[in-house]
């Protein structure tokens, strides 16, 4: 058995300091580093007859590996979709195109720097505005219409009223989909600074927050489907189930010791899904997944591809 779908980690090391992430507030568990393209290029020889997708993106800013942009491309050149996630402040929008990656989003924290820099603490709006027009203008100009751009827009307390102005800008600028973020917290105290006002875009219950327990809308039972066609692989080739275990709690081996053929058969993963399919609830990577549930669409809003509303670990 193996994965179809590899989350890859470029590095665990940030920009943003964003203060709910653990690698932004300083919490992150696991040593700092960077994912080496040697070791890659040999784990993508390897995964790439059997992956469809590749998440090149976990615990930190991607375009902080300055292999980055070609890592996707050899990752590219094997036939694997290949999609990432940047704060947008270190993209160089050229290599972006160059590296023939079919998804990239970007994604902010308010509409003018005073919002915006309240989660993205260390982030120049401007200067991920800029990198994002470049990079649409380039895409448009080179017709590279396999290039999906989004937007995502992680809504908080402090930057709700600005969503509306959210979703006309990005009408305005031509991006292919734009997200509404549900924001994760991982505590109470968390919640009620971060958490909108309109619980609309809340994943968690409403009842249990109000006494004072931090549990998603929808809870699994004895259910995933990711931990049998997918894994989360960190920068030094560690493996977790998934991408609620940032601090490597849960590791089930060594895919650049190993290889992906004994890590995502190894006992210990073996053991994990056991324990998904005994009693869920005890494990605690599922206690906060925000990964149960349909996104709901807003059809009213809609353009190009979509408007949708979903939610992210930070």
């Amino acid at each position: 058995m193996r994965p179809v779908h590899i989350s890859i980690e470029p590095t665990n090391v940030c920009n943003a300091l964003c203060p709910v992430c653990e690698t932004g507030k300083g919490d992150m568990q696991r040593v700092s580093g960077f994912l080496e393209y040697s070791k890659f290029c040999s784990f993508i020889d390897d995964v790439a007859p059997t992956t469809a997708i590749l998440l090149f993106y976990f615990m930190g800013e991607p375009f902080l590996n300055k292999q980055s942009y070609a890592m996707i491309k050899y990752a590219r050149e094997k036939d694997i979709y290949v999609e990432s996630c940047t704060n947008g402040d270190l993209v160089d929008p050229e290599k972006l195109i160059e590296s023939d990656i079919n998804k990239i989003s970007f994604q902010i924290g308010g509409m003018c720097q005073e919002t915006h820099g309240r989660y993205r603490v260390n982030s120049d709006l401007e200067r991920v505005k800029g990198n994002l027009m470049k990079l649409i203008k380039l895409r448009n100009q080179v017709e590279k219409k396999s290039l999906e751009i989004e937007v995502g827009f992680i809504v908080m307390q402090h930057n709700e009223h600005e969503v509306d102005h959210f979703i006309q800008w990005t009408k305005d600028i031509g991006v292919d989909a734009a997200n509404i973020i549900d924001p994760c917290v991982r505590n109470i105290m968390e919640g009620h600074a971060y958490l909108p006002m309109n619980r609309k875009y809340w994943f968690y219950d409403e009842a249990a927050f109000d006494r004072g327990e931090i549990v998603p809308k929808i809870i699994p039972h004895n259910s995933c489907t990711w931990v049998w066609n997918s894994i989360q692989i960190n920068w030094d080739g560690s493996a977790v189930p998934c991408c609620r275990d940032p601090n490597g709690t849960n590791i089930l081996g060594n895919v650049f010791e190993q290889g992906i053929d004994n890590v995502f058969n190894s006992d210990a993963a073996h053991e994990f899904r056991k324990r998904i399919l005994r009693n869920q609830r005890e494990l605690e990577i599922c206690k906060l997944c925000s990964g149960y549930g349909l996104p709901k669409i807003d059809k009213n809003n809609q353009h190009k591809s979509h408007i949708q509303i979903h939610s992210i670990n930070d």
